[in-house]
C-alpha cells in the first residue's frame, strides 16, 4: 500500500494527524548506531550513511507524509518534510537509487520477474530470461515494468522490459541501495 519513501532526519516526529498541533505518537532521536536504532520501523536502513527510509501511504498538499513507524503492527502517522527531496515517490526512488545503484530481485518474486520483455506489456513478446543475475542496470520506468539490461552468469548483457512490481503493488524487484 505504500506509495513512496520518506527519508527520515536526525529526529523523528510521528503525529496523528497533519497537523503540528495533533497529539504525537512517536518521538525518535536517531543516532544510527545499530544497537540503538528502533526496530520494525525501517524499510531501508544503511547506519554507516545514516540513511533511513519509512514507508508512506498518503500524502497532503501541506508538506506532510502519512508513514508506517511500525512494520510489525502496521501503526501510521503523520510527519511533516521539511525538504520537498524528503518524500520520494516510487518513480522518483527508482530513478535516484535504481539507476545509481543498479537494482536486485527480491527473493520471493514470481518466476515471470525473470524473463525479459520486448515490450512493457504481459503479453509482449519475450526476448531472454535471466538464470543468475550479476547485475541489472535501470535505464527506465514505465508503470509496474523496468527498462533493465541484465548481466547474467554468462557475461552477455541481456536488455528489455522487467516487471518490477504487480499491479496490487506489490514489488519483485529493488534499487540496491548501499
Amino acid at each position: 500500500s505504500a506509495i513512496g519513501l520518506y527519508q527520515v532526519n536526525n529526529t523523528l516526529t510521528v503525529y496523528s494527524s497533519p497537523d503540528a498541533n495533533s497529539q504525537v505518537l512517536k518521538k525518535v532521536e536517531l543516532s544510527y548506531k545499530p544497537e540503538e536504532m528502533p526496530v520494525n520501523m525501517f524499510a531501508i536502513l544503511i547506519n554507516e550513511k545514516n540513511l533511513g527510509f519509512l514507508y508512506v501511504t498518503d500524502v497532503d498538499e501541506d508538506g506532510w507524509v502519512e508513514v508506517i513507524y511500525d512494520k510489525n503492527f502496521g501503526a501510521k502517522g503523520w510527519v511533516h518534510a521539511g525538504d520537498k527531496l524528503q518524500f520520494l515517490p516510487w518513480i522518483n526512488f527508482y530513478n535516484l537509487y535504481g539507476r545509481k545503484y543498479g537494482m536486485r530481485i527480491l527473493k520471493d518474486a514470481p518466476k515471470g520477474t525473470y524473463t525479459l520483455h520486448s515490450q512493457c506489456e504481459d503479453l509482449s513478446q519475450s526476448l531472454s530470461k535471466i538464470n543468475y543475475v550479476q547485475k541489472i542496470k535501470l535505464t527506465k520506468i514505465s508503470g509496474n515494468w523496468a527498462l533493465v539490461t541484465v548481466m547474467d552468469l554468462d557475461k552477455i548483457p541481456k536488455s528489455g522490459w522487467m516487471k518490477w512490481r504487480d499491479s496490487d503493488g506489490t514489488i519483485f524487484a529493488f534499487p540496491n541501495v548501499r
